[in-house]
């Protein structure tokens, strides 16, 4: 039965879903046989598609023609022999290989909206790492570090973290400023297959005028959590 999360196969197969995306992604794919074959008829296509065009050859008399034009000999070549064309037997799978054309459409799409490249530099040089720490474990083994960065007058925190323990069902990692024993939202996410994850959490006015004494992840059994409900997973003071 095709679900919403099967639409997103050409996006997870070209790499434009998020890391939250890709990861809930990955969890529908163990369980569903028809995107496990359809993925894999598309890796099958681009390992084909090398192989689908003519193999030509040159002619026999190129390389005479070629000494006679150095040396200045003006001998008449021999007559061109027709080039002989190894042909190879194409297959398709015509809906996936339309899927996939719209897929390299939606690409170059992509390519159109990237900045100039100076442009991007200059930005990355004003983008300032203001806080920077490592998550210490609690009760696990995971790892973990939170940035805090400006970039002109917006505030962002950056938290990644690995060896995290596999969620099941509804589970999520919750991450959470706290001032004054008083934790607040800040990013949700889901582990990939090798237990990493991460956010981006922009400030509002409102965080950007609190100054935060800890920044903490749990494990929680759903994303509704508005309070800490799960265990903490990894802490540390800013």
């Amino acid at each position: 039965m095709t679900t919403q999360q099967c639409d997103h196969l050409l996006d997870y197969y070209n790499g434009h879903l998020s890391e939250l995306e890709k990861a809930q992604f990955e969890k529908h794919l163990k369980s569903c046989p028809q995107c496990q074959e359809e993925l894999l008829e598309l890796e099958q296509l681009i390992a084909f598609m090398p192989f689908a065009s003519d193999v030509v050859e040159p002619p026999k008399d190129l390389e005479d023609r070629v000494l006679s034009n150095i040396l200045g000999d003006e001998k008449t070549t021999a007559a061109h022999e027709p080039f002989s064309r190894k042909k190879k037997k194409a297959w398709f799978l015509p809906s996936i290989a339309a899927a996939l054309a719209l897929s390299l459409i939606g690409n170059a799409y992509l390519f159109t909206q990237l900045e100039d490249q100076d442009e991007v530099v200059e930005q990355a040089t004003i983008d300032q790492v203001v806080q920077y720490v490592d998550l210490a474990a609690v009760n696990s083994k995971a790892k973990g570090t939170a940035s805090i960065i400006k970039q002109g007058t917006q505030t962002s925190m950056v938290v990644q973290a690995s060896e995290l323990q596999e969620l099941s069902d509804d589970e999520v990692y919750q991450v959470w400023l706290i001032k004054d024993d008083k934790p607040e939202r800040a990013g949700t996410f889901v582990t990939s297959r090798d237990g990493k994850g991460s956010v981006v959490f922009k400030f509002n006015e409102e965080f950007t005028k609190k100054d935060w004494d800890t920044v903490a992840i749990t494990l929680e059994p759903d994303a509704d959590s508005q309070l800490p409900q799960g265990n903490i997973v990894l802490a540390s003071e800013i």
